[in-house]
């Protein structure tokens, strides 16, 4: 009987980590940086499927979400109104889709920005095979030298 649970265990234990990988609705937390010297850090918030009350029918891969940013660091020939405003936020909403396993293609659409702080953007990211990291560039007005990286929440 002790086999059989311990069995059970581990199948259901492969299938919740396979869901896990699979979506990538939750919550991710990590950086933005770009060249010239900001850094940001992130809060997302990621919807698909069923519980995405504003995605398209479930199994078509769209996915909406917001994030949220913190400024942490300007360039250092930044103004002084605009290093004032390190530790400030503003919410960008997103929306996008995934294309196939590895691949996340988000945009900005709106933000609540009440700070002047950020900017809309796009976003092209990896998924980790194991589905708790994503990672890559962001078109940063243009020349797609933004850097985002995130990791799951822990819950």
């Amino acid at each position: 009987m002790k086999r059989i649970l311990l069995v059970c265990g581990i199948l259901l234990g492969s299938l919740v980590c396979s869901a896990l990988a699979g979506s990538v609705a939750g919550e991710w937390r990590g950086i933005w940086t770009d060249p010239t010297g900001y850094v940001f850090t992130v809060t997302m918030t990621l919807e698909t499927g069923p519980g995405c009350k504003t995605c398209a029918p479930a199994g078509d891969g769209s996915v909406r979400g917001k994030i949220v940013w913190t400024l942490r660091k300007t360039p250092a020939n930044a103004t002084p109104e605009l290093a004032a405003k390190v530790g400030m936020t503003g919410t960008e909403l997103v929306k996008g889709e995934r294309k196939g396993e590895g691949l996340l293609v988000l945009n900005g659409y709106q933000k609540d920005d009440p700070n002047s702080i950020i900017g809309i953007d796009q976003y092209r990211l990896a998924i980790s095979d194991d589905g708790k990291v994503i990672g890559g560039i962001t078109l940063n007005y243009g020349p797609w030298t933004g850097q985002l990286f995130a990791v799951r929440a822990q819950s």
